[in-house]
């Protein structure tokens, strides 16, 4: 079996490279082209689209949109369209002053009005989606007005002593002269979009491949690569083969442990280190009769062993999970953290609640009933299947029976989905979370709040009225006062367990560094940024990082024109595959399950690239017979012929049976 599968795969990256040869073809010789395997497609990069293809959702979205600074994962974000914001003295209103060299990518103007739209827009459609519930649901907006066309007032319900994080961190601003005609803005998820970011999207096959060009426009100078074609390579071993053979220049999934000394050995490749503050964790559905009992919960906590558990799936790149769940990196983590492994403990906690051990060795509740459920993990995450039976044998220690169920992502989504005859389905799944999960400064609140607020309707359905009232008076706190407030509810957290998060693993992806070595580590991003393409950040880019001071217009101004300080952003140590995404953030309600982290969707399609036919070439512009006319559409058939035969050969493949892991 694994011959025939060598074999077919080799044929596959053999007719890979030949589909993508008429998209490099196309390119003049001194360009720069980076060819990215996406893990998953994102769509049209429509920001009120239910994402996709987490935790790359928001990083890829970056490089067509903006927001007012960047970013959300730091305390002290960095202007970016904005060049300040001032707070009213109750925080409720927060003056924003904007730069004026921008232009949306159609060459219009970027100017007050288009901030004011996108924040009055995002709050009059309400959701479900990745951005808009930072302000309908926390802050709850209230109006914007215009000063002038550098000056906007955005105000909300309530104090928002965190603006410049969340929203101005995170929510990507919009043109208004192409959105406020926009009546339903789900319809479209085809058109190119128009935004003020360092790339424009020139190119979208759907669910198959993207193509951006550099914005030669950009407020901070054109990006350092000029075109990234990027297939969508929904298999693993398809992604980093093609890694390892040149026909991929980077992959937007975690390098598995596996294969890091794989790597290493090919002296084409290279390893870029970053932070991602991704979690994957075990999610417990409170509101079944025996998991809404505090007790159960904190004593399986107890009983996993997650240092065990990270050195077996990541090698010991990646670091055991805290009780008090946020990423240790994270500005709002605890600053004890930890993790309670007290098996014995568990056992006598079990005792104690009136769980005995029954027929088996099953310990059965008061009424008989037995502690038996099924673990949901994606069937396309190597991660979270080898996680979840690491969490099965762990707790038959304890007396609890654990069935993992390895399904694709709609499935999970649709057994996490509350039904019309009451709560969700799913009993504990396994999933992961990037970092707006963990640097939002209303994390908790969002994913843990009683549901009624937030979303944690379709996470665990905790409920506790201390730990509610605790996050209730975080919201409105100043940034020191909130960050002892959210230390308190993490500590309610820890004692009750509604989740336990098993590891954060380390980020680290694989590129070849003949084709771009600019990679940079962005805290709370990883790599894939766009910091990691424009000059004043890219590793080994002579230009000096833009000063990030807030001052007045005039005076942010002058700074643009001044010589700023370069940037010192530190490159992470190695770190684990991140795989598999279950679960966005807030807002993302039904993408949790439908892409997984590092592996989108679970598709029998290894996902190349296919080109337009129509794209233009230097002898086609000259009207030369050689790459033109009737040969050009020629190409193109075939090209279309081989990646038909490609995919229909790879699900033969995966039809008889895949046997192993990204390892073989």
């Amino acid at each position: 079996m694994l011959r025939h599968r060598i074999i077919i795969l080799t044929l596959i990256l053999s007719l890979f490279s030949f589909a993508l040869a008429p998209l490099a073809a196309a390119q003049d010789d001194d360009d720069i082209v980076v060819r990215v395997g996406l893990h998953a497609a994102e769509k049209n990069l429509n920001p009120f689209i239910v994402p996709q293809a987490l935790p790359l959702t928001h990083d890829f979205t970056m490089l067509v949109y903006d927001t007012l600074f960047w970013s959300q994962s730091r305390l002290d974000p960095e202007p970016w369209l904005a060049t300040g914001a001032e707070p009213s003295e109750d925080f409720r209103t927060w003056t924003v002053t904007l730069r004026e060299d921008v232009l949306w990518h159609d060459g219009t103007p970027f100017t007050a009005d288009d901030v004011a739209f996108t924040f009055q827009y995002f709050s009059d459609d309400g959701g479900p989606g990745r951005y808009g519930h930072h302000v309908y649901d926390h802050p709850v907006f209230e109006s914007a007005s215009v000063v002038d066309g550098a000056t906007v007032e955005i105000t909300f319900q309530d104090p928002v002593t965190t603006f410049k994080l969340l929203p101005g961190g995170d929510i990507p601003i919009l043109p208004k002269h192409i959105w406020e005609g926009v009546e339903d803005p789900r319809a479209d998820a085809t058109s190119l979009p128009v935004g003020t970011g360092p790339f424009v999207m020139v190119e979208y096959d759907p669910g198959v491949s993207y193509r951006l060009e550099a914005n030669p426009d950009y407020f901070l100078g054109p990006p350092l690569v000029d075109t990234l074609i990027m297939p969508v390579v929904r298999d693993a071993q398809a992604a980093f083969a093609g890694l390892q053979t040149g026909e991929l220049d980077f992959v937007t999934r975690n390098l598995p442990a596996p294969l890091v000394p794989r790597m290493q050995e090919n002296d084409e490749v290279a390893v870029a280190t970053g932070n991602r503050m991704q979690s994957l964790y075990l999610m417990f559905n409170t509101r079944k009769p025996i998991l809404r009992d505090p007790a159960v919960r904190k004593a399986m906590s107890m009983a996993l062993d997650v240092q065990a558990i990270v050195d077996i799936v990541e090698g010991g790149m990646g670091r055991p999970g805290n009780d008090t769940w946020t990423h240790p990196d994270s500005p709002w983590a605890h600053p004890v953290g930890g993790h309670a492994f007290d098996v014995d403990g568990a056992n006598s906690m079990l005792d104690a609640a009136g769980y005995p051990l029954g027929d088996g060795g099953v310990r059965r509740s008061a009424d008989g009933a037995p502690l038996e459920f099924t673990l949901l993990v994606n069937a396309a995450a190597p991660p979270q299947i080898r996680s979840g039976e690491l969490v099965a044998e762990q707790l038959s220690a304890i007396g609890v029976d654990i069935t993992v169920e390895p399904l694709d992502p709609p499935a999970i989504t649709a057994a996490r989905r509350p039904g019309p005859d009451g709560p969700p389905k799913v009993e504990m799944f396994i999933a992961v979370f990037e970092s707006h999960a963990h640097a939002d400064p209303d994390h908790l609140f969002f994913f843990f709040h009683t549901p009624g607020r937030g979303v944690g309707g379709i996470f665990s359905g905790y409920a506790n009225p201390d730990f509610d009232a605790v996050l209730e008076d975080a919201l409105d706190a100043p940034i020191d006062e909130k960050l002892t407030l959210i230390g308190q509810a993490q500590e309610i957290f820890a004692a009750e367990a509604p989740a336990v998060v098993l590891y954060y693993p380390d980020g680290r992806w694989g590129y070849r560094p003949d084709a771009y070595d600019g990679w940079i580590s962005d805290p709370g991003h990883g790599v894939f940024t766009k910091r990691s393409f424009l000059a004043p950040y890219a590793a080994g880019s002579e230009a000096p990082e833009p000063a990030a001071e807030e001052a007045a217009a005039e005076e942010a101004a002058e700074a643009v024109d001044a010589e700023p300080e370069q940037d010192q952003a530190a490159v992470e140590e190695p770190a684990a595959e991140g795989v598999d995404d279950s679960s966005g953030d807030a807002g993302d309600a039904d993408a949790s399950s439908a892409a997984s982290a590092d592996d989108g969707t679970a598709t029998e399609d290894a996902g190349a690239a296919t080109p337009d036919p129509d794209e233009p070439t230097a002898a086609a512009d000259t009207g030369a017979a050689d790459d033109g006319g009737a040969s050009g559409t020629v190409a193109f058939v075939v090209v279309l012929v081989i990646v038909a035969a490609a995919v229909a050969a790879f699900v033969v493949v995966r039809r008889r049976g895949r046997e192993g892991t990204v390892e073989d």
